[in-house]
């Protein structure tokens, strides 16, 4: 997904028209790469990373939209670095660990301990410091033995998407 160098329209597209896009590229990617060697395209890329420079606004009814900016936008326009937003978007392909239908039984983590290991994260505590407190929710998916782990600001609005593993991480009890 490139950036299209329109700094000065008002144009956006809506943050989840954006990750649709960036997932639609992901997918042609792992699809070009195995064509060529005839490799099963769902299992050659793992985990990707995409991160884009934004501008960051909401339209009346509290939508987030975002206007990617290319490397020219922000050289010509003299951007303060300050009111640049960094959108990092990880996708990572996990195969299910038990059969569809099977029961995958309980999670070996709590959500309250999930939910603890985001919140003290640096970057999340940086997050709190701009908008305010953010409302944590831990969903366990027993599918992939994963949480879910989503942030919500005081509009309700999705500031925030972590997948963690259910086993403990290192160094916690």
């Amino acid at each position: 997904m490139a950036a299209t160098g329109s700094l000065g329209s008002d144009a956006g597209v809506d943050l989840q028209s954006f990750l649709e896009g960036a997932g639609r590229s992901l997918a042609s990617a792992q699809e070009a790469l195995g064509s060529e060697i005839n490799l099963q395209a769902d299992m050659v890329i793992a985990s990707a990373e995409v991160e884009a420079k934004v501008a960051l606004k909401a339209d009346a009814t509290g939508k987030l939209a975002v206007q990617p900016l290319s490397s020219q936008d922000l050289v010509q326009a003299n951007l303060n670095v300050a009111g640049i937003s960094t959108l990092r978007i990880s996708f990572v392909a996990a195969a299910a660990e038990t059969a569809p239908g099977a029961s995958a039984g309980r999670p070996v983590r709590k959500s309250a301990d999930v939910i603890a290991e985001i919140r003290d994260r640096e970057d999340v505590t940086r997050l709190q410091n701009i908008l305010g407190e953010l409302k944590f929710e831990a969903t366990f998916v027993q599918q992939t033995r994963r949480w879910m782990v989503t942030a919500r600001d005081a509009k309700g609005r999705l500031v925030r998407e972590e997948i963690l593993p259910d086993d403990n991480p290192a160094g916690r009890g």
